[in-house]
């Protein structure tokens, strides 16, 4: 099927139709610092102030005007560094369409889901528990993840425990979409699983809640 909402229809889910889009974009950093060399500059990481991205997408010139449609996103994230007690990092994302109809659902703003036990890759843009599509919207939407690693602050404390090394870690994400309830997530989980310096395994025991209905489950994954 090429409709994800419904996996029994094997019609087109759109109508056939040619449309232009064109993508502009910004990102501040605030005191942002380099390194610089003959040929080349890299940025160095700034923990004292969030990053601020903005997008604007508009697609026109439709063969069908409704097709038309103008998102705004804004997009605010972090990662700062507190010595002894680990990391919090956060990623705050939100949209508005200005202008849209009846836009084919490919062009909805679609929430990154997950429905297998494999952790997604990118943990600050990704839910553990959500459904595909289940957020996907034309109208107002808004996302936050958030996550603190403790890193060696609280297990490294446990005796025989902190020879394992692992880093225990939790987070909480939040989903806003067109009129629904809430989606929230919240997880807690092992980092830095292994051994010597092959150290690149995760889990997380996850839970949901969408409108009075849990979920839980376990997810596993690879950090670099």
């Amino acid at each position: 099927s090429n409709n994800p909402l419904d996996p029994t229809d094997f019609t087109a889910p759109f109508v056939q139709h040619n449309i232009a889009s064109l993508n502009i974009g910004a990102k501040i950093v605030f005191d942002q610092k380099y390194l610089s060399y003959p040929d080349r500059k890299f940025a160095i990481g700034n923990s004292k102030y969030p990053a601020v991205s903005i997008n604007y997408r508009k697609n026109f010139g439709a063969s069908s005007s409704e097709f038309n449609s103008d998102l705004f996103t804004a997009n605010l994230r972090q990662f700062v560094s507190l010595g002894n007690f680990g990391n919090f990092r956060y990623n705050v994302r939100s949209g508005i369409f200005l202008q849209q109809k009846d836009i084919p659902f490919m062009d909805y703003l679609h929430a990154n889901g997950n429905q297998v036990k494999l952790a997604p890759s990118n943990k600050m843009t990704s839910f553990g528990l959500l459904n595909y599509y289940q957020f996907s919207t034309n109208d107002k939407y808004a996302e936050a993840h958030l996550e603190h690693n403790f890193k060696g602050f609280l297990l490294g404390k446990i005796p025989l425990i902190n020879k394992l090394n692992f880093h225990l870690v939790a987070g909480a994400k939040g989903l806003f979409s067109g009129g629904k309830k809430p989606y929230s997530e919240y997880s807690i989980g092992l980092d830095n699983i292994g051994f010597g310096k092959w150290r690149f395994l995760r889990v997380d025991y996850v839970r949901s809640n969408f409108n009075g209905t849990k979920g839980e489950g376990f997810l596993f994954g690879v950090t670099f």
